[in-house]
């Protein structure tokens, strides 16, 4: 078993392929890529290092497969586990929500022991809002608009 597990929802490809690079990039024997549409609690327990992958849909709406996967990411115990987090948006056509989905994740992850990791910086961003902020200055995690 790799040593980071990599969960991601997509409904268009964009989440999943960014999923894919990153994996790439850091090597297919670190991290084990899952679609969080056929994983499990039990799965994402088993990593102390995780990444979740998530796009934030029209006005502020989380990726469907991560909607329904919420309650269960509720149940688990991230006490000590480092998470980071990518999210993919558009900050052209939904600027009032850009990457609002990666602030219910770390919502739901920070407030069940989770250290978060890998923030990143909103320069050279042009949006009006988002809920996937860590502070006026960075995102809680990667933030790329893939459209």
């Amino acid at each position: 078993m790799a040593s980071v597990g990599l969960f991601f929802g997509s409904d268009t490809g964009n989440t999943e392929h960014v999923a894919k690079m990153i994996q790439k990039e850091l090597g297919k024997n670190l991290i084990d890529v899952h679609d969080i549409a056929k994983s499990s609690k039990e799965q994402i327990a088993e990593f102390d290092l995780l990444i979740f992958g998530i796009p934030t849909w029209y006005y502020g709406e989380a990726q469907c497969d991560w909607d329904d996967f919420f309650p269960e990411l509720e149940e688990i115990d991230f006490t000590d586990k480092l998470v980071a987090i990518f999210g993919c948006g558009d900050q052209e056509d939904y600027a009032e929500y850009f990457l609002d989905a990666m602030g219910m994740i770390r919502d739901i992850v920070e407030t069940r022991g989770a250290i978060l990791v890998g923030q990143w910086p909103t320069d050279s961003y042009d949006f009006e809002a988002s809920k996937g902020l860590a502070d006026e200055n960075h995102f809680v995690g990667l933030g790329i608009d893939e459209d």
